[in-house]
């Protein structure tokens, strides 16, 4: 159990979608997708003219304007060495591990207006599975709406560290705690379910109605969440009103939850705020109990490129209201930051993460060396990490190290 538990955090702490996996030398900065639209794009299709002499050349050329495949592969093998106080098993563990996963992405566009997209994941991590992790359609109707539906996720606002997988648990593993939960996304309780979006943008904003559901269970109005966005923006600042109405057949039964969502550009910084608030007695707003919680998320993000290094952070912190829980008070921080283009081969990257909740009086905090290039595909990964503060009998320490592959096609 333990080396299970140790092998998951390790392939998940310090994946920093700072710093994505690169080929070679060449340095792919995943800071620049931070505020990127979502959105699905659709290339024009041209379908040169048939031959009648060459029946099946015909065929051949409308498949493949058609359809169209890519994927990625992912792989990592390594050591990692944990110490921390385990009345159990003693305080120190060391173990090897080994991963890897496959994407196989499908897409088919028959018109401009239509397209069909489907994902097969296939990975070996203590264990071997095999899965559809989506199938959906977008289709344009009239020109004027954006429908998408099918297995999907979906997900509305800015919020980056707060939204990720380092929260939402109690603990990650033998080794780190949590520092607070997952409440920056109002689609987080949904998984990856079915899913229904239909989108109206017009020229100074986007009206969406959203709907999803487990698939494993009766389509009925009953067992799927509904929600509502208004995004508009006004002197160059966006903002984003929205709503949910959890499914009423649920155990324990869910109430309402509302939110808003600002982002403005203030000196090259990109600055957002959020606010998201679960009513639980909507007749009882004026009191502490009618709520279940309010949380309040201020980031703040910029990257430096115009030099070299190049210099990135992201800093988030959270403010937490929730009358039932032991703190009804809670404050707790975030960060991501790294350097890349280090090194006379430019092929040196470090990405440093640390989280902090001040409230309960702990956190923890890591840093990952990076070598792009070692090998064709190959980067090599150097990883340590400490938890500390009142969680923790003494500080618990990881460190790791592995060579890991990528493969974009």
């Amino acid at each position: 159990m333990k080396k299970t538990s140790v092998i998951l955090i390790i392939l998940s702490l310090f994946t920093f979608s700072l710093f994505a996996q690169d080929n070679e030398t060449d340095i792919t900065d995943d800071f620049d997708l931070i505020f990127a639209d979502a959105e699905d794009v659709e290339e024009a299709i041209v379908v040169e003219p048939a031959k009648p002499e060459t029946p099946v050349q015909i065929f051949t050329s409308a498949f493949s304007s058609m359809v169209h495949f890519s994927g990625s592969f992912t792989g990592e093998v390594g050591a990692a060495y944990v110490h921390m106080r385990d009345e159990e098993e003693g305080d120190d563990t060391g173990s090897g591990f080994f991963s890897l996963k496959n994407v196989l992405n499908m897409s088919v566009t028959p018109v401009n207006s239509f397209v069909v997209r489907g994902s097969v994941e296939t990975s070996v991590d203590n264990g071997f599975s095999l899965n559809v992790s989506s199938l959906y359609f977008n289709y344009l109707l009239l020109n004027r709406f954006y429908i998408s539906a099918g297995k999907k996720s979906i997900s509305w606002g800015n919020v980056r560290l707060f939204n990720s997988d380092y929260y939402g648990c109690e603990k990650h593993s033998i080794c780190l705690y949590s520092t607070g939960p997952r409440h920056a996304n109002i689609f987080v309780e949904d998984g990856v379910p079915l899913a229904l979006d239909i989108r109206y943008p017009w020229s100074w904003g986007t009206l969406t109605f959203a709907a999803t559901g487990a698939a494993s269970k009766d389509v009925h109005p009953n067992n799927f969440n509904y929600y509502g966005s208004l995004e508009f923006s006004v002197l160059n600042t966006n903002f984003n009103l929205y709503a949910k109405r959890p499914a009423k057949n649920t155990d324990p039964v869910r109430t309402n939850l509302a939110g808003l969502e600002i982002k403005r550009t203030i000196l090259g910084f990109d600055t957002y705020a959020q606010g998201i608030v679960r009513v639980k007695n909507i007749k009882e707003l004026n009191k502490t109990e009618g709520y279940d919680y309010v949380v309040a998320t201020a980031g703040l993000y910029r990257l430096f490129d115009s030099f070299e290094p190049n210099i990135g952070f992201n800093i988030e912190y959270q403010y937490e209201f929730n009358p039932s829980a032991p703190d009804v008070h809670s404050n707790r921080i975030a960060f991501e930051g790294g350097l890349k283009r280090i090194g006379r081969r430019k092929n040196m990257k470090i990405g440093v993460l640390s989280h902090y909740n001040f409230t309960e009086n702990h956190g923890y905090s890591g840093l990952n060396f990076i070598v792009s290039g070692v090998l064709p595909y190959a980067d090599w990964s150097n990883k340590v990490a400490v938890g500390y503060g009142s969680k923790y009998e003494i500080p618990s320490f990881l460190v790791s190290s592995s060579i890991s592959l990528a493969l974009d096609y």
